[in-house]
C-alpha cells in the first residue's frame, strides 16, 4: 500500500459518515495500545470559528518554549498531511503509510467481531495519536473537528480547553440553536480543569454551568481576560493583554482581522496558564503561520484569500474588508458547500462586492447544486457569473483584476477551493505579464498542465 492507496482507503470511510459517540474511538484505541495515554499535555481547542487559528498559535508558542509539540488540525488546505504535525513539519508519507496499516488492521478486526466501523474523522484521530506518541511530543494541541462532546478527540484528559465562539453551523448534528450547540461544544470541558472562552450572548451561561458543574475555573474574555487592541495593518496586528495581574505591552501578531485580536487573546492566556515565559509567547505569536485565512497572497495586483465558510465568518470577513480595504472593487471567486447557510453568509459580503465568479467545489459529493449561489448573488443585486471548470474561472478572475476592471480579487467560501487554487494562483503571480492580452494573444493555460 503506498500514499496515494492509504489516503484512499481512510477516505473510502466516508461512507460511514458522521456517527456521534465515543465506543468506536475508545475501542479502536484501546486494541491500538491507548497511543493517546503516552502523550502527557493536552490543550483542547473546540469553537465555531477560530478554533484552527487558537490551534496554530498555542503550536507556535510551544515550539518557541522549547517544547516538542503535536498539533491535529482540520481541515487541510493543501495535503491530507498537514492534519498531523510534529514540530511544525506535517507527517511523511512513509509514516502516514506504516501508522495507517496499524489503524486499519485494528477497523478490519472490530468489524470481523461485529463491531460498527470507525469513521473516517476517528481513524485520522487514532492514526494523529499514533503519530504523536510515537514521536515523544511533549504537549499537543488538539482541535475538535465537530462539536466537542462526541468528538472523537474528546477521548483525551485534558487540563486546559478553549471554546473560542458559538455560532449555527452543521445545525444536523450539533442542534438547531445556540445553547444547544454551546452545550455540544462546551462537552470538551473536563473536571477539574482551566477554561478558556470568548463566547458571548446565550452560549456563555450554558458554558459557565458546564464548568460549575465540573469544578473547573472559567475564564471570560472581556471579564478575566482583558484585551487592549492596538493598530491594524496588512502586516499584521498589535495589542496588550492582561491576565491575572500580569500585563503583555504590544504583542505582534502577523495574522490579519480584528478578530484574530480575541484568537490571540485567548492562545496567550492560554501560554500563561500552562506556564510559558513572556518571551517564549511573544516570538510564538509573532512566528505564526496559518494561511489562507485572510491571507493577502500578493498586494500588486492586491490577492486575498480566505476560507470562510459559513455565517459568523462571512460577517468576520465583511469586518476585515472594511477595515483594510474600505471602498475597493471587489472581484469575489467563490464557492461554497450546499450544506452552509448560503443566504445567510451572503448577506453581510454582497454590499462589498461589485461582482461574483461562481465556481464549482473539489469536495463534489457535497456541493449541490453550486450554480445556486449565483442565483442568491444575483437576487442581492450583484451581477454574478458561473464557471465550472475551477481553474479557468482563477485565469478569468486573475486577468479581469489585471485588465483594472477591479482593485481587489478575493476568494473565498471553501478552505477546499483555496486548497486547489491558491498553487496556481502563486504560479500564476510569478509571471508579472500574464494576461490573454488582445495585443499579444498569448495564452498561459499550459500553467495549469492543460496543454
Amino acid at each position: 500500500m503506498d500514499y496515494q492507496e492509504a489516503l484512499a482507503r481512510l477516505h473510502s470511510l466516508t461512507s460511514f459518515g458522521i456517527r456521534p459517540g465515543l465506543e468506536r474511538i475508545e475501542e479502536l484505541l484501546r486494541r491500538l495500545g491507548a497511543p493517546q495515554r503516552r502523550i502527557p499535555r493536552y490543550i483542547h481547542v473546540a469553537g465555531t470559528n477560530g478554533k484552527g487559528s487558537v490551534s496554530a498559535m498555542l503550536d507556535s508558542i510551544s515550539r518557541a518554549a522549547g517544547l516538542r509539540t503535536a498539533l491535529f488540525t482540520s481541515p487541510h488546505l493543501h495535503s491530507h498531511a498537514e492534519r498531523y504535525r510534529v514540530d511544525g513539519a506535517p507527517i511523511s508519507e512513509g509514516d502516514f503509510v506504516r501508522l495507517f496499516g496499524q489503524v486499519l488492521a485494528a477497523i478490519q478486526s472490530m468489524q470481523a467481531e461485529g463491531w460498527e466501523s470507525p469513521t473516517e474523522f476517528e481513524a485520522a484521530t487514532a492514526l494523529a495519536f499514533l503519530h504523536f506518541a510515537e514521536a515523544e511530543a511533549e504537549l499537543a494541541v488538539i482541535e475538535v473537528g465537530l462539536g466537542g462532546d462526541m468528538d472523537s478527540t474528546n477521548v483525551i484528559e485534558s487540563k486546559l480547553q478553549l471554546i473560542t465562539n458559538i455560532g449555527m453551523d452543521h445545525m444536523a448534528y450539533l442542534g438547531n440553536s445556540i445553547p444547544e450547540i454551546a452545550r455540544c461544544k462546551a462537552g470538551i470541558i473536563k473536571p477539574h480543569s482551566q477554561v478558556l472562552t470568548a463566547a458571548e450572548g446565550e452560549a456563555l451561561p450554558v458554558i459557565e454551568e458546564v464548568s460549575v458543574a465540573q469544578d473547573s475555573r472559567l475564564f471570560r474574555l472581556g471579564r478575566d481576560i482583558r484585551l487592549f487592541p492596538g493598530e491594524l495593518s496588512p502586516e499584521g496586528s498589535s495589542f496588550s493583554l492582561e491576565l491575572e495581574g500580569k500585563k503583555y505591552e504590544n504583542l505582534f501578531l502577523p495574522l490579519l482581522g480584528r478578530h484574530q485580536l480575541a484568537n490571540a487573546a485567548l492562545a496567550v492566556a492560554a501560554a500563561q496558564l500552562a506556564g510559558f515565559s513572556e518571551e517564549a509567547i511573544r516570538r510564538g505569536l509573532a512566528a505564526v503561520r496559518w494561511p489562507g485565512r485572510l491571507e493577502l497572497l500578493s498586494s500588486d495586483p492586491m490577492v486575498l484569500l480566505d476560507g470562510a465558510h459559513n455565517a459568523p465568518a462571512a460577517q468576520v470577513l465583511a469586518q476585515a474588508l472594511q477595515d483594510y480595504w474600505p471602498g475597493k472593487k471587489i472581484l469575489c471567486l467563490m464557492s461554497m458547500l450546499a450544506d452552509k447557510q448560503q443566504q445567510e453568509a451572503l448577506a453581510p459580503l454582497l454590499p462589498l462586492f461589485s461582482r461574483v465568479l461562481v465556481t464549482s467545489s473539489p469536495y463534489s459529493s457535497r456541493q449541490g447544486e453550486w450554480q445556486q449561489l449565483a442565483t442568491l448573488c444575483r437576487a442581492g443585486g450583484v451581477p454574478a457569473d458561473c464557471m465550472e471548470d475551477r481553474q479557468e474561472a482563477c485565469e478569468t478572475a486573475l486577468r479581469l483584476l489585471r485588465e483594472g476592471a477591479y482593485e481587489l480579487l478575493l476568494l473565498c467560501g471553501s478552505l477546499y477551493l483555496l486548497g486547489e487554487l491558491r498553487p496556481c494562483l502563486q504560479l500564476l503571480l510569478q509571471e508579472p505579464g500574464f494576461r490573454k492580452d488582445a495585443k499579444s494573444g498569448e495564452d498561459k493555460s499550459f500553467l495549469f498542465g492543460r496543454k
